[in-house]
This record gives C-alpha cells, structure tokens and sequence, in this order.
C-alpha cells in the first residue's frame, strides 16, 4: 500500500514521537516553522509572516499560536529568549533549533505526500463529476 513505512512523526527532544498533520490547524505548525527558518521574531511577527506567506489562508489566533510556540519550546524545537522592547515591556523572541529545522524537513516530506494524494484525489473526482 503507497505510504507504508514512511516515517509520519517526529521525535521530540525527550523520545516521545508526535504525529503530523492531525487535527485543527494542522498547517499552522509548519509555517511557524518556515517563520522561524531563517530568523528569530517576536510572535506578533510570526503571525504576520504566516499570513503574508499564505496569502491569508492560514490565520492564527494569538491563543492557540503561543500555545504551539511554547509546545514546539517544550519539545525542544524552538527556543525563546526575553529581550527588551523598543516602547514597552519584555517580548519573548524565538528561534528555531536543529531540532526545529530536522522538523521542518520531515513537515516537508509529510506536505509533499499529502499533495500528492490530494491531486490523486482531485483527478478522482473530475473524472466522476465529468461522467455526470
């Protein structure tokens, strides 16, 4: 069967292994991710990069996107540093580790097997709206 014995999770820092893909907002883990590749930000700076670089599609809520920083922190994949702020109080800055970009290249390979079965089933579905 396509897809069998392919590696779907990830080891997080302590050995427990996590699945990818499951569950509501399930694309927000891997922009936060690609946010985070190539610099450190603030937060506020990630939810703007996600939204710039998904056209808009995937919005994340301030709740649920500091939960996924610091779970993805607890896991060993980012990591966080107070800094000061330029007009205000301390903001949390973070930044991917090894770990995060291992992460990001598994969410890669996980990404491109779920493009392929959605255009797999995107052909199913012309053909059978086409026999209509």
């Amino acid at each position: 069967m396509p897809g069998q014995g392919r590696r779907r999770c990830c080891e997080a820092s302590d050995g427990t292994r996590r699945q990818l893909g499951r569950g509501r907002g399930a694309l927000l883990e891997p922009a936060v991710l690609v946010s985070l590749a190539d610099s450190e930000a603030h937060g506020y700076d990630v939810r703007k990069s996600i939204e710039e670089m998904t056209g808009g599609e995937v919005v994340a809520d301030s709740g649920g996107l500091y939960r996924l920083l610091r779970r993805l922190e607890e896991d060993g994949f980012v990591a966080s540093t107070w800094v000061e702020g330029e007009s205000g109080p301390q903001r949390r800055e973070y930044t991917l580790t090894d770990a995060g970009h291992e992460l990001l290249e598994h969410w890669l390979d996980h990404l491109r097997e779920r493009e392929r079965t959605l255009s797999l089933l995107v052909t199913a579905v012309e053909r059978a709206v086409a026999k209509d």
